[in-house]
C-alpha cells in the first residue's frame, strides 16, 4: 500500500505477521501506528480485537478518523452487532456511509440494506437501490445477488427480469449459491430469457454442489426426465436422498418413486 512503502516498521511487521510471529509483529505495527499510519492503526486494532482487548476500539477509531475505509466499515459492523460497543444503528449507518463514500463495496451494500430496512435513520427505497447498485457495480457478489432479487421481485425498483438475470449471473459466477439457484429457476421457467433446461441443469448443479437443498431436488427431477441433462436415475436418487435429509419434503416421495423404478 502506498501509505506504507516508506515505513520500515510496517514492512517488517507484515513479514513477521505472515511468518506467524504475531506478538513481535504487534510491537512493530504499534510503532508504525503511533507514527500515524492508518493501516497499521487498523491492524493493531484488529489483532487486539481478536484477543478481546477493548483498547482495540481506540486504534480502530483512530484509523477511521484518518480516513481508512476498512476501519470505517469494521466499526460500522461492530456498532451494528453490538460487538465491543453498545449497539447503535445510527453509529453503524454513519460509519458505513463514510466507508461507502470511499467506494468500499461491502459498506455500500450494508448502507443500502440499512436504508431498505429503515435502520439507523429514515427508510428510503431510492437510497437503498442506489447504494446496493453501486456496490454491485464495484463487484461485490452479495450486492449483485441483492440487486438481482430487487429487480426480480420489484422491490424499490420496477420489475426487470432481464436485469435480474444479468445480476444473478454475475453473482452466480462468483459462487453465490442462492444466485446460482435463482438463476437456474429463471432459465428453467424462461423468466427474462428463453427457456433452457440445459442452462438450468448447469446452475442447479453448481448450487447443489454448494449444498442448496432445493437445487438438489430440482436437479434430481431433471435427471429423472433427462431434461437438459443425461438421464441418470442413480444420481437422481442420491440427490433426492440428500435433499430429503436437508428437509425438502417432496424429495422423500421422489426418492421412493425413483427407487421403485430402479427396483431397489
Amino acid at each position: 500500500m502506498t501509505c506504507c512503502r516508506d515505513d520500515p516498521a510496517f514492512s517488517e511487521a507484515v513479514r513477521l505477521y505472515r511468518e506467524g510471529d504475531i506478538d513481535t509483529s504487534l510491537i512493530l505495527f504499534r510503532k508504525s501506528a503511533e507514527a500515524g499510519n492508518p493501516v497499521a492503526q487498523f491492524t493493531v486494532g484488529t489483532i487486539l480485537r481478536s484477543r478481546g482487548d477493548r483498547t482495540a476500539l481506540r486504534w480502530l477509531n483512530m484509523s477511521a478518523e484518518n480516513g481508512y475505509a476498512e476501519a470505517q466499515y469494521t466499526l460500522g459492523s461492530m456498532h451494528y452487532l453490538g460487538d465491543m460497543v453498545k449497539q447503535s444503528m445510527e453509529e453503524a449507518r454513519s460509519f458505513y456511509r463514510e466507508a461507502a463514500e470511499q467506494e468500499h463495496a461491502k459498506a455500500q451494500n450494508q448502507l443500502g440494506l440499512m436504508y431498505l430496512n429503515g435502520e439507523g435513520g429514515e427508510q428510503s427505497d431510492s437510497d437503498a437501490f442506489e447504494w446496493i447498485l453501486r456496490s454491485a457495480e464495484n463487484g461485490y457478489a452479495g450486492a449483485q445477488y441483492n440487486i438481482a432479487a430487487m429487480y426480480e421481485d420489484g422491490q424499490s425498483v420496477p420489475i426487470s427480469y432481464g436485469d435480474a438475470l444479468m445480476w444473478y449471473t454475475r453473482a452466480a459466477e462468483q459462487g453465490v449459491t442462492d444466485a446460482q439457484y435463482r438463476l437456474a429457476l429463471m432459465h428453467y421457467t424462461g423468466k427474462g430469457t428463453p427457456k433452457d433446461s440445459a442452462k438450468a441443469a448447469h446452475w442447479y448443479s453448481k448450487a447443489a454442489e454448494n449444498g442448496h437443498p432445493d437445487a438438489m431436488y430440482n436437479l434430481g427431477l431433471l435427471l429423472m426426465e433427462g431434461d437438459g441433462i443425461g438421464q441418470d436415475y442413480k444420481q437422481a436418487m442420491e440427490l433426492f436422498g440428500r435433499a430429503a435429509e436437508l428437509g425438502v419434503e417432496d424429495a422423500a416421495d421422489a426418492l421412493k418413486l425413483v427407487r421403485k423404478q430402479l427396483g431397489v
